[in-house]
């Protein structure tokens, strides 16, 4: 991986030029390593738009190779497990989004992610991509709801508010009774959308699925 490369994807990630780094990665494979490295900083503008990056690459590497995409697949889940040396900090993530961009090739992969919910340091990025493959995709994630609302009750307040949003992809309800707390819940969540970054409330994201779910 050169540095250049890296600086190039850097600046084409700011100004969202995904398919330019499609086409980069396409030309020369070795520079997927060049935006994995984007990958390391976690809550970031630059590593959301790196792993909004990572599904158009997969998508477009997909039509020429899908067995290349899969090998990125698996090399993501090494990173997660222990014998990596490490952990995949932004690895669900990055699988969620393959997923959701070609969920007909790689669909098999969504429970493969959802497995690893229970891992405390990996649930927010587990949650987020459960509800963008439901985005494209809920029948591969709907036997899993059940399992995934439980997380309401967690303690981290940004994985509260992605199970709010997964339950609305899925047109889930909330049951208020028990979850009134949650609209009162003024704890922040960062949110990615339409290639920028804000910051909502967990009451807010409950809100809003009450609205959607009784109106």
């Amino acid at each position: 991986m050169s540095f250049k490369a890296k600086e190039k994807i850097a600046a084409l990630l700011k100004e969202q030029k995904y398919d330019e780094i499609a086409n980069m990665v396409l030309e020369n494979k070795g520079n997927i390593r060049a935006l994995r490295r984007l990958l390391h900083e976690p809550g970031t503008l630059l590593c959301w738009r790196a792993i909004e990056a990572m599904g158009v690459v997969a998508q477009r590497l997909a039509e020429q190779n899908p067995e290349a995409v899969r090998v990125i697949l698996r090399n993501l889940l090494w990173t997660i497990n222990e014998e990596s040396g490490g952990i995949g900090w932004t690895a669900p993530e990055c699988i969620g989004e393959i997923v959701y961009r070609r969920p007909d090739l790689f669909g098999d992969y969504a429970s493969i992610i959802i497995f690893y919910a229970d891992e405390d340091m990996l649930r927010r990025g587990v949650i987020w991509a459960a509800g963008r493959i439901a985005q494209a995709r809920p029948d591969l994630v709907a036997r899993y709801v059940p399992t995934l609302a439980a997380y309401l009750d967690d303690p981290d307040p940004v994985v509260r508010g992605y199970t709010l949003r997964l339950l609305g992809t899925m047109g889930e309800k909330l049951d208020i009774k028990r979850y009134t707390h949650l609209l009162e819940d003024r704890s922040t969540v960062p949110v990615y959308e339409n290639g920028q970054l804000h910051e909502t409330t967990v009451a807010e994201l409950a809100g809003q699925l009450v609205q959607a779910t009784t109106a």
